[in-house]
């Protein structure tokens, strides 16, 4: 049987056959900074196209009543999680495989958190092992109101997960930190439903605009004071090491205050 994997990849290749997925044309640069090889894309294209211009969330356009999630396009469709969500592809992407986690009915993106959410994520990584993200609410970056997490390998572009590095350290010396601003990580002895509900819980923030970022070992929580600085909008990617520039501005407001000051102006000081 194919692997997750190869089952979306085989979904995307019919999808991109038949212009029901685009993938957006994008370079990218490394920026090394506080131990995180940050991947820095620059996507030209996302700034002047109004059909993917929300993109830079990552995510689908969410319009009432013609709510995608609700009724997925069968072209984007990979397969159910329970009976409680879906598993998608990201209809406009920047990354060659970017899957969305979709409850089946509407339920608020910026409510709490359940089992049944953590459900569908444990049952993706028990067959990948990926990054899963959540932006939880309009100041953490999402720009729909309907449930979703989103799916993509750890290979951001730059060989590997960026922040992966900084993770290990801090789990070899807890006084160690990720960032310099406020955030929460905790490492994972597995990852089955109930273990990523505890350490949801315990993590704090749940309650507030965050960023959520899960992989088979660890969870990492970031609150989130405002959506973008500089008319640069950030999203749990940003905090993976993942940042996107969608035109010269942009790429130069990157290049010169640097990732972490960025970020920093994002989210809750020290």
């Amino acid at each position: 049987m194919k692997n997750l994997w190869q089952r979306m990849t085989a979904v995307a290749q019919q999808a991109s056959a038949q212009g029901q997925l685009a993938i957006v044309a994008s370079e990218y640069e490394i920026i090394a900074e506080g131990g995180i090889d940050f991947v820095l894309r620059y996507a030209p294209h996302l700034g002047g196209n109004k059909a993917t211009a929300r993109s830079d969330s990552s995510e689908q356009s969410l319009a009432n009543p013609d709510n995608p999630f609700l009724h997925p396009d069968p072209a984007l469709w990979v397969e159910a999680l329970g009976q409680s969500h879906n598993l998608l592809l990201n209809k406009y992407s920047l990354l060659p495989l970017h899957g969305l986690i979709t409850t089946r009915g509407f339920v608020e993106q910026s409510g709490l958190l359940n089992l049944a959410d953590f459900s569908a994520i444990g049952g993706v990584l028990d067959q990948v092992d990926g990054l899963i993200f959540y932006n939880g609410g309009a100041l953490a970056g999402a720009s729909q109101t309907h449930r979703h997490f989103q799916l993509v390998p750890k290979d951001l572009g730059g060989g590997g997960l960026p922040i992966e590095s900084a993770v290990q350290a801090w789990q070899r010396d807890s006084q160690q930190r990720i960032y310099p601003f406020v955030h929460r990580v905790h490492s994972l002895p597995n990852w089955q439903p109930e273990t990523l509900l505890e350490a949801w819980h315990k993590l704090e923030f749940s309650w507030q605009a965050c960023n959520l970022l899960i992989t088979r070992q660890w969870m990492l929580v970031v609150p989130r004071t405002q959506a973008s600085f500089g008319g640069l909008a950030i999203n749990s990617l940003g905090l993976a090491g993942g940042l996107l520039a969608k035109n010269q501005q942009e790429l130069a407001l990157i290049r010169r205050l640097g990732p972490m000051a960025l970020l920093g102006h994002v989210c809750h000081g020290l």
